[in-house]
């Protein structure tokens, strides 16, 4: 019995050692840990295609018995888990779909990729095609709801509903929001002023996480101020204006109040010009509510999805 026992106790101390060293020194691998348990709460599979010959990652629930398919965008500096949360409230109602756009989460950052909002747009309609799917109801997240809104432009007769999630798209009043990282991160404090303007709380997290967090930030800094967002700005559908009035997709404009990254009235504009729309306000949630009030986001995109289709 006291052998049994000094084994029992042996193997926990070496699972708590093992923890310990992965928490202060991997601290990714939890992280990734973490996301497939939530892609799987949400019945959420890998899969990886190759569309012109370039690798896209991507999550879907495989949902053949669904009546409607959702497309879900992250956004800049995001990846396809940004809706996984979201996504364990809808999966048993929607075939699902959440790709890694061009140059984001697991898709290669090479080089002569088209990167512009005009390029995502035709990458996504690329790989939706190549998996079949032909209409469906999107929604995006701040650059993944321009992409969003430029998509029902370019292609109306695809997107059955529009659900735009404090995105970007038009430039008003001289206010531009693709800024970039600005300077290199030195601390945990920069870490915070970042995460301020995405979050309306700002996650508390140990050490470890944010220095993960910061690293991260500074690797990927370059690629994006210099060539991801120089191409947003100078390419197709960066302003779109002139356009949005196009979209005859019932459309909800769903915005964290609390955003500091894009001004409310872009969200306003957007309910002015665009024919079939409606504004809904979230609270307690900022530039990202997917990631802070998951499930409220969850239910009124379900909700508007649903309403839609009686019209």
């Amino acid at each position: 019995m006291k052998k049994s026992l000094k084994i029992i106790g042996g193997i926990v101390a070496l699972i708590v050692l093992t923890v310990g060293i992965i928490y202060f020194f991997f601290p990714q691998k939890l992280v990734d840990f973490n996301n497939s348990q939530n892609a799987s709460t949400a019945n959420l599979k890998s899969k990886t295609i190759e569309v012109d010959g370039y690798q896209t990652h991507f999550y879907t629930n495989e949902n053949s018995v669904a009546k409607d398919t959702l497309v879900l965008l992250h956004g800049l500096g995001d990846d396809k888990n940004s809706f996984v949360q979201s996504a364990k409230y809808l999966s048993d109602s929607y075939y699902l779909i959440l790709p890694d756009l061009l140059a984001s989460g697991e898709n290669n950052k090479k080089e002569n990729l088209d990167l512009s909002i005009n390029g995502q747009v035709e990458f996504l309609h690329k790989f939706l095609n190549q998996i079949g799917v032909k209409t469906f109801n999107l929604a995006g997240n701040s650059m993944g709801g321009h992409v969003s809104a430029a998509y029902a432009i370019a292609y109306p007769k695809d997107v059955k509903s529009l659900i735009l999630l404090n995105s970007p798209g038009l430039k008003l009043d001289n206010h531009v929001v693709y800024t970039g990282f600005g300077e290199v991160l030195k601390n945990e404090e920069d870490l915070n002023n970042v995460f301020s303007r995405v979050f309306y709380k700002v996650p508390e997290m140990p050490s470890p996480f944010k220095k993960m967090f910061i690293t991260q930030i500074n690797e990927s800094r370059d690629y994006l101020n210099n060539t991801i967002i120089p191409q947003i700005k100078n390419g197709k559908y960066f302003d779109l204006k002139e356009q949005i009035n196009q979209i005859n997709s019932p459309t909800l404009i769903l915005w964290g109040k609390h955003d500091k990254v894009v001004k409310f009235n872009v969200a306003e504009r957007f309910k002015r010009d665009i024919p079939q729309s409606e504004l809904e306000i979230i609270e307690n949630a900022s530039h990202s509510p997917q990631l802070e009030v998951p499930y409220e986001v969850a239910i009124s995109i379900d909700e508007f999805i649903q309403k839609s289709k009686k019209k």
